[in-house]
């Protein structure tokens, strides 16, 4: 089993009063563990979120804090914090106190000690039963247990509890579990379900439902069929004479055995019939939406209207080849409030040649944003600050959008914010197309524009000083921490990248990473009479052009 390089350092630190700033009173025994905040912040998301938004109520962080965790036994809490400081796991606890820890693990969200346990469950069958929920896992590690070939569950088993780990993903964001939703949470699970092992009706079930892209099971069939054509005559006998056996006692799946609503299919037009001779029709995501329409003269917000452009019918929606036509934009936000929409406009609203359309897309939101409605523009622009509706659905429909040609710009805070909600999940994080990882929150410290790597850069054009406001909210992001093939074009004072770009494939299209909260005006968001509204334009109209 891979140990931790834990320093004796570090395990010096465990249980001891130096330095202990958190004390943990745990179980019924009411057993007292001292601890250290940021030792348990870098191993576990839970600890992290705990401790942030307890010093985010208090406007500090309390020298000292008791918690009291009654539902915990304290042998198990002790397991936990014995690998976080020691870095070690004993291989001979009974199986219960091993399926105990790992629902603890997952509980306070600690990856590697989930991975600790699956390995030494995973050594022996006669522990698959202690797995048999797969709700209990992260999506990583339930990847990892779906790889071992001699998992002792059938097939169209392990396909059932793959889709009730959708529905349990579905519900867990307050989202409706509809077959569309299940999918979009679990499609990324569907390469490792043994499809090619079911029998054909059960495929045959499969496919109707529209659950599984009929290429997965296309390849599957294809896989049956060459095992039957390699084998011999006799075994094809005796496997046909198995199978018909298996197939009489075996169950098809139904959905509707687990009170999923199956939704219609959307019938749209194609997109190269919808694309042409229009600009995007304005979207109204609710009455204080329509109402900021109604009065955005007063307000001084420019909200696009519906003209009709003379485009070109083959151009492509996702390349600005015209100069006569406008960079159609949508703003993807997540937020409580109309206040950063209207500023937000505000700084996109300075170039001309940019149509902006906006859609709320927070939990409280009635939208129901789909990938139709996104490939009618050229360019989507993303923020978040509140929890965000079908968060794995928008992370995929974003990844969709890219490889289709689409230019998208994201800022960083909240979405790239791993300890805050808002933070974006799906196929664009799970894929690394961003040219930014996901990483520790930082704020209250005044920053402006430090180091540019690329002074030429379109981006920073006229772009020349940058004040991030006492706050400066931005995310961790060392320029050798980078994802691959990502690109620093400029820094922070603090040393941490603040713009960033990739395109993941020449085909696809760009994607910029601004390291900020796109917000203007108080002390504690960045200066407006700096150049922030000018390297926002600048990104938007960038990833726009091929």
């Amino acid at each position: 089993m891979k140990r931790y390089n834990s320093t004796d350092k570090l395990k010096r630190l465990y249980n001891n009063e130096r330095f202990c700033d958190a004390i943990f009173i745990v179980g019924k025994e009411r057993k007292i563990f001292r601890c250290h905040k940021t030792i348990l912040s870098m191993f576990s998301n839970f600890f992290s979120k705990l401790f942030f938004f307890e010093g985010w109520e208090k406007n500090q962080v309390s020298p000292v804090s008791e918690i009291e965790i009654n539902d915990i036994e304290s042998s198990c809490f002790e397991i936990v914090l014995k690998f976080i400081y020691q870095g070690e796991v004993d291989l001979k606890m009974p199986k219960e106190t091993l399926s105990k820890v790992l629902k603890l693990s997952t509980k306070l969200q600690i990856k590697e000690l989930q991975k600790a346990m699956m390995s030494i469950l995973l050594k022996d069958n006669s522990n698959f039963h202690l797995i048999q929920d797969f709700r209990v896992f992260d999506k990583s590690v339930l990847k990892e247990i779906l790889t071992n070939k001699n998992i002792p569950i059938e097939p169209m088993e392990i396909f059932k509890k793959v889709f009730d780990y959708g529905k349990f993903l579905t519900e867990k964001k307050n989202s409706k579990p509809t077959i569309t939703n299940i999918k979009n949470e679990i499609q990324d699970l569907f390469p490792y379900v043994p499809f090619d092992k079911m029998s054909s009706s059960q495929i045959q079930s499969i496919s109707k439902q529209e659950i599984v892209p009929y290429k997965i099971l296309f390849n599957a069939c294809l896989s049956k069929l060459l095992l039957f054509e390699n084998s011999s005559s006799q075994n094809t006998q005796n496997n046909e004479t198995k199978s018909q056996s298996l197939n009489n006692n075996e169950k098809d799946f139904n959905p509707n055995d687990y009170t999923v609503p199956i939704e219609k299919p959307n019938k749209h037009p194609n997109k190269e019939n919808s694309e042409t001779n229009s600009t995007p029709p304005p979207i109204i995501t609710n009455e204080k939406e329509k109402d900021l329409k109604k009065s955005n003269s007063s307000m001084d917000i420019e909200i696009a209207s519906n003209k009709n452009t003379n485009t070109n019918s083959n151009t492509n929606t996702n390349t600005n080849t015209s100069t006569n036509k406008k960079v159609s934009v949508l703003i993807m936000i997540s937020v409580r409030s109309e206040s950063p929409v209207k500023n937000i406009l505000n700084s996109l609203k300075q170039n001309k040649n940019l149509d902006v359309q906006h859609v709320n897309i927070s939990e409280n939101s009635t939208s129901d944003v789909e990938f139709q409605m996104l490939s009618k523009y050229d360019v989507v622009f993303f923020f978040s600050n509140s929890t965000i509706k079908n968060n794995g659905k928008i992370g995929d429909m974003l990844a969709k959008f890219v490889e289709n040609g689409g230019g998208l710009v994201v800022c960083s805070c909240a979405a790239l914010t791993i300890d805050l909600n808002g933070h974006l999940t799906g196929r664009i994080i799970d894929e690394h197309f961003l040219p930014m990882k996901q990483g520790e929150f930082l704020e209250n410290k005044r920053l402006k524009l430090g180091k540019v790597a690329l002074p030429e850069h379109p981006i920073m054009e006229n772009v020349k000083q940058f004040d991030g406001g006492n706050s400066s909210f931005h995310v961790l992001a060392k320029p050798n921490n980078l994802p691959h093939d990502s690109t620093a074009i400029a820094f922070w004072e603090d040393g941490n990248v603040l713009i960033s770009e990739k395109q993941k494939n020449p085909n696809f299209g760009k994607i910029v990473v601004l390291n900020i909260f796109p917000v203007s005006g108080k002390s504690k968001f960045w200066n407006s009479k700096t150049d922030g509204a000018a390297m926002i334009c600048n990104s938007v109209e960038y990833v726009s052009k091929k």
